[in-house]
């Protein structure tokens, strides 16, 4: 893929993300919408971040959890990701695989993510894009709550 690629569908942000999962060796962070999340965990991206994992690899991500994805975020846990919580990021997409390739979105206005939604993505292989997008991420991660923390949350106000 050419550097600097827009990407437009949801569908296509998705098929990037598994090909960032198939080609990282070391680490994987992101954030999502739980819309996106649902989403890609439906199509392949659980068996590919899977994989990574079993093959060395660390994946920290940053997605609201909520009463609807509590098992879908205790799957994600259950195989080894890190995960946080936090409900300020639903405009919010980004992954970045081993400080090298990136996609990030900012589409305002967007209440739920689907195959067809139209968005803006940009796709990159700079390493200093990377590395803005990974500071951002890690003041979000230093400000979201551990999962296990917002799950037990939820348990107790059943």
């Amino acid at each position: 893929m050419p550097a600097g690629t827009v990407i437009n569908s949801v569908k296509d942000v998705i098929a990037v993300v598994i090909n960032t999962f198939e080609s990282a060796k070391h680490e994987i962070v992101f954030i999502t919408p739980d819309s996106v999340m649902n989403l890609a965990g439906n199509y392949q991206t659980m068996l590919s971040a899977e994989r990574f994992i079993k093959n060395g690899g660390t994946v920290r991500g940053i997605v609201p959890i909520l009463r609807e994805n509590v098992e879908r975020v205790r799957k994600r846990l259950d195989f080894g990701e890190y995960l946080r919580h936090s409900d300020q990021f639903h405009e919010v997409f980004m992954c970045v695989g081993d400080k090298q390739q990136s996609i990030s979105a900012i589409n305002l206005g967007v209440q739920e993510y689907k195959f067809d939604t139209p968005i803006t993505a940009f796709w990159s292989d700079s390493p200093n894009y990377a590395e803005y997008l990974l500071t951002s991420f890690e003041n979000a991660w230093s400000e979201a709550v551990p999962a296990e923390e917002r799950i037990k949350q939820l348990l107790e106000q059943r």
